[in-house]
This record gives structure tokens, sequence and C-alpha cells, in this order.
């Protein structure tokens, strides 16, 4: 049961500080504050990398990438600037990877 609550504990530290971080990169790139879409975007595509990278799928981190350059093929009407999807991106991948790293370090002691 420790084994879930530290995992948890991990989880929701990494996703508030997202959350930050993120909220600072909106109001940078797009000149706007929260918005709850994107906000639930992000935490599906790292709960989606966190499953597969902890399961030892990391043929996850190809098909997200994938995915994330077919969303951005045909979409003339979003405003969203390349630089925002970019550091977004790379921030979103960067968090997981932290995380599981904390994650393996806890877990081994």
């Amino acid at each position: 049961m420790n084994f879930l609550y530290l995992l948890l504990a991990i989880y929701l530290s990494s996703e508030f500080l997202a959350f930050w971080v993120f909220l600072m990169l909106r109001k940078k790139f797009m000149q706007r504050g929260f918005s709850i879409r994107p906000m639930i975007l992000g935490i599906l595509e790292r709960l989606f990398l966190y499953v597969g990278l902890m399961q030892g799928f990391g043929q996850s981190l190809i098909l997200f990438g994938a995915l994330k350059i077919g969303t951005r093929l045909k979409n003339e009407e979003d405003k969203i600037s390349n630089d925002y999807f970019l550091v977004g991106n790379i921030i979103s991948v960067l968090l997981v990877f932290s995380t599981i790293a904390i994650w393996n370090y806890l877990n081994k002691t």
C-alpha cells in the first residue's frame, strides 16, 4: 500500500508543478491565463507517458511524438505558436522523466 501512496504523491506533485509551469508559459507565449482544456489534455498526455515508461515501453515516446505531429499537420485555424508547442511538449516529457527518476530512486531505497 505504501507503494501506491508514494506513486500517487510523486505523480500529484509533478502535476501540480506542471500546472504552474504551463500557466506561466501560456501567459508568456499566448498572453492568456488559465484554460481547462489544454490542462486536461496535458494531464492525459503525461499519464500516457507515465504508464508507458513505467511499464518499460520506451516505444510509447515514439507513439507520443507521432501523435503530436499528426495533430499538428492540417490545423491551420489553430493559432498556437510553434515555440509554445515545442517548449510545452519538451517540458511535459522532462516532467515525466524526472518523476520516473525520482520514483525509481525512492523505490530502490
